[in-house]
């Protein structure tokens, strides 16, 4: 191994002087690293790379931003596409039950003060009771935040409204029960008042016959009282109301013809028994003074 000891000489070449090397500093020179570049030149690649990389994470969570944004504005759009279906089907129940509230607060409230005893059948006051009882699903709203609370309330929105849909018929139907037993037992009660009319008049007929001073007034009763016949045996309610009346007032001529018929009558009888009276009377007093005149000829003979 050479050192600091070891000289070597070179071979001169003509006209140079020969120089004195070191072989370790020779060696020493071969191993020396290249020389660095400027610090500012080994950074940018880092630089470039560091901007490169912050690009790329804003570029991800723009799009993560974008994607949120995007999906929050179709959900937003969904939501209010489903508020909107629900307020439509609210609509539409809101109105079946006001149907169905103005039933049961008009007609049915005005059929339940019909009692028993003015039906003939006791079955449709409880079943018109029944339905009364029936209590009315809760009101709802539209006012939910997500797509599955909507489809929730519009299931709930389509039972409400089957639920008023059957409810407003069945309450219908009890109401036109009740009202249609009533208006049978109306009919039985006035059919059973009038024929106690028909028979009066049949008995003022009958004790007039032939007893009034005018006998149209008779004829009028007697055909008047056949109409109200058809009219009981029609159930015509409203046509027995009005002969009813007819009837009362024709009654009223009659009697009145009768009483004037009697009076006639008995006014006659006076005049008759008056005239025979006074017949009576002359003829007595004709006989009186017959009697008197041959009372007198007898005396003039005697």
């Amino acid at each position: 191994m050479l050192d600091d000891r070891t000289i070597l000489y070179a071979s001169p070449e003509p006209g140079t002087q020969t120089e004195l090397i070191n072989p370790n500093e020779i060696a020493a020179m071969a191993k020396k690293p290249a020389p660095r570049k400027p610090d500012h030149e080994d950074d940018h690649p880092m630089y470039v790379r560091m901007v490169l990389g912050s690009l790329a994470v804003l570029a991800v969570f723009a799009l993560i931003v974008v994607g949120i944004m995007v999906a929050n504005q179709r959900r937003e759009q969904q939501v209010a596409l489903y508020r909107t279906q629900c307020e439509q089907a609210m609509s539409g129940l809101e109105n079946k039950r006001t149907a169905y509230t103005q039933l049961r607060e008009g007609d049915g409230a005005q059929a339940g003060t019909i009692s028993d005893i003015q039906v003939d059948d006791t079955a449709t006051i409880s079943a018109l009771d029944e339905q009364l009882s029936a209590t009315m699903p809760e009101r709802i709203t539209c006012d939910v935040a997500s797509a599955a609370q909507y489809n929730d309330r519009m299931r709930l929105i389509e039972e409400h409204s089957e639920w008023f849909e059957a409810h407003t018929a069945s309450l219908q139907s009890a109401v036109d029960g009740v009202t249609a037993s009533k208006q049978s037992k109306d009919l039985a009660d006035r059919r059973e008042t009038f024929s106690a009319t028909l028979r009066e008049v049949q008995t003022t007929l009958d004790l007039t016959r032939g007893n009034v001073a005018d006998n149209a007034t008779w004829d009028d009763l007697s055909k008047l009282l056949a109409s109200a016949q058809q009219a009981h045996d029609a159930g015509d309610m409203e046509r027995m109301e009005a002969l009813e009346r007819e009837l009362s007032a024709a009654v009223e001529r009659v009697n009145a013809s009768r009483d004037q018929k009697i009076a006639d009558d008995e006014r006659k009888a006076a005049e008759q028994q008056r005239r025979a009276a006074e017949e009576t009377a002359k003829q007595e007093q004709q006989r009186a003074e017959q009697d008197k005149q041959k009372q007198q000829g007898q005396q003039k003979k005697d």
